[in-house]
């Protein structure tokens, strides 16, 4: 078992084998719209990263998160996205796994290769986290 702190105090949950995310909060590349940037990483990005099998095989799971609504008052309650365009979520077994997808050949030469046409990579945030899934 796990114990766990949370807004109602401490909690123990069973334990299972805990993933890694990388979380990636996105701002499109300067110069391209919104629809261009969201069609980009939809219909050609994501096809890279599904047909790569050498980076795809270390995955749990990928999702992307485009940018609904800036405006919204639920965006304002919780602090509107800033300049992010949209937020990527990759999801590993362990930290090893991540760092194996990560320096398979492969990536380099497909996947990342293919994210300056889409992506501003230098104006980007990202961090590791431990994903607890509650509901």
């Amino acid at each position: 078992q796990q114990r766990h702190e949370g807004l109602s105090g401490a909690c123990y949950i069973r334990s299972w084998r805990m993933s890694i995310a990388l979380v990636v909060c996105i701002r499109k590349r300067a110069g391209l719209s919104t629809q261009d940037f969201s069609r980009h990483w939809r219909e050609k990005h994501a096809p890279l990263i599904r047909n790569c099998p050498e980076f795809s095989r270390h995955l749990l799971r990928y999702t992307q998160h485009h940018l609904a609504d800036r405006v919204s008052p639920i965006a304002q309650m919780f602090g509107v996205s800033g300049d992010y365009d949209g937020v990527a979520v990759l999801e590993f077994q362990s930290m090893e796994t991540m760092l194996q997808a990560f320096g398979e050949p492969a990536y380099r030469e497909q996947i990342r290769r293919d994210e300056p046409n889409f992506v501003d990579l230098e104006h980007g945030l990202c961090f590791i986290t431990e994903p607890l899934h509650v509901v």
